[in-house]
């Protein structure tokens, strides 16, 4: 219930990257205020929607198979640093969400978000060229 209750209130998605950016190698955002998990599902998002869109004619399956050409897993990540240097590490293992305007490709850490720290700086890298994308952090997921 106490879950519910911070998804309820506390949630948000928030801009990393105000403007598009190109990515291939490493970036460091610093946001303007720390950002902290409130579930162990919170997450990096990218909006890949510059590279990717759906046909809504083309078989869903169709769509995520391409998906998961363009964007091989494993090849975006992103490091969380805390206030105290506490590091964690997030990356690509193919999770995607997409409607008729944008596709999103999710980065989570391993064995869940830690909550309850804050983290002062976002280090995102990519082996492959991403172009115009935007870079979301979303705090929570229910």
């Amino acid at each position: 219930m106490k879950e519910f209750f911070l998804i309820l209130f506390f949630s948000k998605t928030l801009l990393l990257t105000p403007d598009p950016i190109n990515l291939h190698g490493r970036l460091e955002l610093v946001p303007d205020k720390p950002i902290e998990a409130i579930t162990s599902g919170a997450s990096i998002q990218v909006d890949v929607s510059s590279m990717a869109t759906r046909n809504w004619k083309e078989d869903i399956l169709v769509f995520r198979e391409k998906l998961s050409d363009l964007f091989p897993r494993s090849t975006i990540k992103a490091k969380l640093v805390g206030k105290d240097n506490k590091e964690v590490t997030l990356s690509y293992q193919g999770g995607h969400q997409f409607n008729k305007d944008i596709v999103m490709l999710s980065l989570h850490a391993d064995n869940g978000m830690p909550t309850g720290i804050e983290f002062t700086k976002v280090i995102i890298e990519s082996s492959i060229k991403l172009n115009g994308i935007k870079v979301f952090w979303k705090n929570y997921k229910h």
